[in-house]
C-alpha cells in the first residue's frame, strides 16, 4: 500500500510539473483583438493593450470638437452636448494610413441627422456640412474608430 501512495504521488507531481510548464510556454501579449497592439500569436494576455484615442473638449452647449489617434485598434465614444438650434455645423478630418472615422449625430428626438465615415485612402480625408433640421435640445454624438491608424479631428456647432 505504501508503494502504491508514492507511485500516486509520484504521478501527481509529473503531471503537476508537466501542467506548470505547459502553462509557463504561453506566448504571452494582448489578445484583445480591439487593440493598438492586438497579437494574434499570443495565447495569454500580458495587460499590455493600447487602444485609440478618442477626445472630446467642450461638450456642451452649442457643440463639441475633439481629436482622435490610433495604431491599428478599434473603438468607439458616445457623449450629448446641448444644441438650441435646428441645425448643426460640422467638419471631420484625417490623416491615416489605414481604418475608417465614422461620426454620427442624433437630434433631441433620437432622429440620426448625420452618418459619415471617412475611410483611409478612399476619397476624401475630410468633410464638412450642415445637418438637415431637427429637434433642438440635448443631441447624441457617436465617434467610431475601425483599425483606425492615424490622427484626425472633428467639430460641430
Amino acid at each position: 500500500m505504501k508503494n502504491l501512495n508514492i507511485k500516486t504521488l509520484g504521478l501527481s507531481l509529473l503531471v503537476g510539473i508537466f501542467t506548470l510548464s505547459m502553462t509557463s510556454c504561453k506566448k504571452k501579449g494582448c489578445i484583445d483583438q480591439n487593440a493598438n497592439n492586438y497579437n494574434s500569436s499570443a495565447k495569454k494576455d500580458d495587460g499590455s493593450c493600447t487602444y485609440p484615442v478618442i477626445n472630446v473638449s467642450n461638450a456642451g452647449a452649442g457643440g463639441a470638437s475633439g481629436d482622435i489617434s490610433g495604431s491599428g485598434g478599434s473603438a468607439m465614444k458616445t457623449f450629448t452636448f446641448t444644441n438650441n438650434n435646428t441645425t448643426v455645423d460640422w467638419d471631420m478630418t484625417i490623416n491615416a494610413s489605414s481604418g475608417s472615422f465614422r461620426l454620427v449625430l442624433k437630434d433631441a428626438s433620437g432622429a440620426v441627422k448625420l452618418d459619415r465615415t471617412l475611410t483611409a485612402g478612399q476619397g476624401a480625408q475630410d468633410a464638412a456640412g450642415q445637418t438637415p433640421a431637427g429637434t433642438p435640445g440635448q443631441w447624441e454624438a457617436t465617434v467610431t474608430l475601425t483599425n483606425f491608424t492615424g490622427t484626425g479631428d472633428y467639430s460641430f456647432l
